[in-house]
This record gives structure tokens, sequence and C-alpha cells, in this order.
């Protein structure tokens, strides 16, 4: 809203009907007097709208009786106004001033307690955690301005261990505990028993490097999935044992090495030259009602959204139960989300790189993080009429040793 706006608002105005055999003369002086009026609407030969400060209505008494007027309030609009039809509904204002209450403290009070760990390291019983916060003060009810949240942080650290770090973090009624956990070594590092590295993937041995074991492969070999690549089963060499004689008895070993191959993946990409689907459109509406009993109460928004095609996603908050008893009071939002059908003739060229970038995504998902890309091809497949169909097959080098326990 303009700043003018605002300052008529703020002082009140009202829209008025004038009515008479010359309007305008009614108009003229009331401008000639130093009277503002605007919105002037002609409804008709003797009549016209009108909208004019509230402070000035009395003035335009002398101006309609000079011109053989007379005008009348259609319409009172702006805070005094307000305020006046506010003090008429005195048990609603004190019913809403309670609501609002009740809500500030509904928000200043922690109903939720939730867990969040690390995805790398999830061993931790998460109720442990919960459990544990809950003797420390964090618990569904308590006041947030109540907490030290430094504090309880701090004592998770202490009390548990397995924990490198932990932090509390508010998002309105809810509180996150987001831990991390120490990473311990596995137990195949710390293990030594005696096995095997075996093909984990298909490919053609590029670099081998032995640490401990018997390699079965040489660079340049075709391994298949499951192959031995590096036995534990050392067979001695002639001139090994005591004092020249040559042990016939093998030795049990952990197989360690580094067997790097060329590994090929591939991903294919489909896009079809007409598209048809939904979009957002960017407009959305969030409609907040309050359910007690079998009534619900809209807080915010429109009662039905103004959407043809939309969406929906929908929430609900509801208090702790106290003594086995659920409070009758639940909080629901609601998002409407629009969307729009659409129709998209694509050129086949367009289509060609959709096509690749599925493709290449379909590619990377497979490709692991630590391998190095030596190659890249694509090509056009044959597809049904009205579709473009891409490959794409990418030769990586990567580590494909994986131990296997001997049995």
């Amino acid at each position: 809203m303009q700043l003018r706006n605002w300052q008529l608002y703020w002082k009140g105005y009202v829209t008025i009907i004038v009515e008479g055999t010359a309007p305008e003369k009614f108009i003229n002086l009331a401008l000639l007097q130093g009277i503002s009026l605007w919105d002037i609407v002609p409804l008709g030969k003797q009549r016209l709208k009108a909208k004019v400060d509230i402070a000035q209505v009395k003035r335009l008494r002398p101006v309609a009786r000079k011109t053989k007027t007379r005008f009348r309030i259609k319409e009172k609009n702006g805070l005094p106004f307000a305020l006046r039809r506010v003090r008429r509904r005195k048990p609603f204002i004190a019913g809403l001033l309670m609501f609002v209450c009740l809500l500030y403290w509904l928000s200043s009070v922690v109903w939720f307690v939730d867990y969040a760990a690390s995805e790398e390291l999830q061993e931790l019983d998460p109720q442990e955690v919960i459990l544990l916060a809950q003797d420390l003060g964090l618990r569904p009810g308590v006041l947030k301005s109540s907490l030290d949240m430094r504090e309880i942080e701090r004592m998770l650290e202490v009390q548990i261990p397995r924990l490198a770090w932990a932090g509390i973090e508010l998002q309105g009624t809810r509180a996150i505990i987001r831990i991390v956990e120490k990473k311990l070594p596995s137990e195949e590092q710390l293990d030594t028993k005696p096995g095997h590295l075996v093909a984990a993937k298909e490919g053609v041995i590029s670099e081998l490097l032995l640490i401990s074991g018997e390699p079965l492969v040489k660079v340049g070999d075709t391994v298949a999935v499951g192959q031995v690549l590096v036995s534990g089963l050392v067979t001695p060499k002639a001139g090994e044992g005591q004092e020249g004689t040559v042990s016939r008895h093998p030795r049990l070993v952990r197989a360690r090495g580094v067997v790097r191959a060329r590994v090929w993946y591939e991903g294919r990409g489909e896009v079809p030259l007409v598209e048809k689907g939904e979009r957002y459109t960017g407009s959305e509406v969030t409609i907040t009602r309050l359910a007690l009993l079998d009534r619900e109460i809209i807080i915010h928004g429109p009662k039905t959204p103004p959407f043809d095609y939309y969406h929906r996603k929908e929430t609900s908050h509801k208090l702790v139960p106290w003594r086995n008893w659920q409070v009758p009071v639940e909080l629901i939002v609601t998002n409407y989300r629009q969307v729009e059908p659409f129709r998209r003739v694509l050129e086949p060229e367009e289509a060609r790189s959709v096509a690749l970038e599925q493709a290449l995504r379909a590619v990377q998902a497979q490709v692991p993080a630590n391998s190095q890309i030596l190659l890249q091809r694509e090509q056009v497949e044959e597809a049904p009429e009205g579709v473009v169909r891409v490959r794409v097959i990418v030769e990586a080098l990567e580590d494909i040793g994986s131990f296997q326990p001997l049995t």
C-alpha cells in the first residue's frame, strides 16, 4: 500500500453518493474551498460517487446547500471505523486475545524431540540419546527459555563416549538432536585372519601392487566377478625354510594389495519428442486450521484453494498426551501448490541433449567416487518413432579388490 493510502486509512475516509441536477457544481465548489475529493466516478447524469476525508465531511454540507444537491455516506473506511466496530465485539476480541496468548504459549514450548545421525555411522541407539536428553531436561512440554542448549550438548558428549559431536537445533516447537559418531577402525583394518583378494567387478587388470599374498593374475588379464586375484594361501618357493631346507608347507596370510582394473559402465536416456505433464507455476497457498473436537477453525488462508489444478501436502501437529489422555486439539497446516498441464514439442537435437543428460546421470550413479574416468563414448540408438534414445559408455580405472576370508 502506498504512503498516501496508509495516511488516509489512518485518519479515516468515507465514500459518498452525490445526487442533484448538477452534481458537478458540487465537486467544483468543494475543490475551490480546498476540500479534497478523489476517485470521482459518474453514476449517471444526476449522480456520482467520490471519496472524502472524514474530517472534511461537515464542510460539504454548506456546499450541498449552495449547489442544491444532497449527499449521503455509502461506506466508511479506515482505522477509526475499524476500532469502533471492534469495540462492539468485546467477547470476540477477548476470545481472540486469549487464542493469541494460547498460541504464543504453545509456540514457546518444546512438543517434539527428534533424532538425526550422520548417514555414514548409525550404530548408536537413538532411544539411548533421547532418554539421556530427557534426563538432562530436554523433553516434550518444557519451555524453550528454560533450556541450556550448550550444557545439554556438552553432557551428551561426556556421557556417551561414542559421540564425536552433539548439537541441538530448535525448529518451531520441534527440537532435533543431531549427532556425529566417532569413526572407529573397521574390523577389516584390525583383523588379521587369512583370506583372498577377489574381483568385485569384471574388468581388465591395469595395475597390481602386492603387499602380502600370492598373485594369481597379471597386468592385461581379464577377470570375472569373484575370481581370486591375490591368494592368501602362499606356497613356499625352493630355498625357503630353515638352513637351506625346502619347506613344503603352505602359509596362510591375509592377502593385501591394490588391484586396479579398467571397468566399463553404461547408462541410457530416453526422451519423447512430445512431452506432456504438469509443472509448478510458483503460486501456492497455505491454509492453517485449528481442529477442536468436531469443529475446525480457519486461522489463516482461504476456505478453499483458489486453484483448479494443484498438489496438496498436509501436516498435523497434536499436543503431547497427558496421562494417556489425548488433548482434542490439533493444528493442521495444508499447503496447495498450483500446477498447470503442459505439452511441449522438442526438436530432435534438443531431445538428444536431454536424453544424453539422463544417460550421464545414470552412469555417474554407478561409477564410484574414487574411480578415474579414462574414456567416455556416446551413441544414439534405435528407438520407436517419436522417441530419442542415447547410450553412454564410460571406461574407468578403479580398485576392484575385495577381501574374502578363507573357510
